[in-house]
């Protein structure tokens, strides 16, 4: 795993792999042509969260927080997860995720300081999928407590058209 400052390059080449992977298994499993499948950027409601921004409470220092628990990806949708964005908001104390599919550890990433660099988004070479019907769980190990931790998970979904866009 390494991580990147811009989407380009390899990082680039990881995002497309992985878009194609959730168009493919949109199609076959959905049974539907190209044109019936469309990709948008990811929300914080395809992978859980109650609200449209993405914010965290980080209740534990030095240890694991859940983050997203056991959130199962809605039926017709494909989610590709493949950097994170750190937000304006307190200390950025996350400085490791854990992501979780199926019970089974899939990706772990180290984003220690991305929250104090220029843009402070990076962007991974090993994006992770998780199908429709499938379990996500994410937990990030936190260096202090953050009632409002803003940290965006960027990616892609591949969905039926007309879920969300028509």
């Amino acid at each position: 795993m390494a991580y990147y400052f811009k989407l380009e390059g390899n990082a680039l080449a990881a995002y497309n792999k992985m878009v194609h992977v959730l168009i493919d298994k949109a199609m076959r499993e959905l049974k539907l042509p190209r044109e019936e499948v469309v990709v948008r950027p990811l929300r914080p409601e395809d992978v859980g969260l109650t609200t449209p921004v993405w914010t965290f409470n980080v209740a534990s220092a030095n240890a694991w927080n859940i983050m997203i628990n056991e959130k199962i990806i809605n039926d017709n949708r494909f989610v590709g997860i493949n950097g994170v964005l750190y937000g304006e908001s307190g200390t950025g104390a996350v400085t490791q995720l854990e992501i979780t599919r199926q019970g089974e550890i899939k990706r772990y990433w180290q984003v220690q300081d991305v929250n104090f660099l220029e843009d402070a988004a990076v962007f991974f070479d090993d994006p992770v999928t998780v199908d429709q019907n499938t379990t996500i769980t994410v937990k990030g190990y936190a260096t202090a407590i953050e009632a409002d931790l803003r940290l965006s998970f960027l990616g892609a979904v591949a969905e039926k058209r007309g879920l969300l866009i028509s």
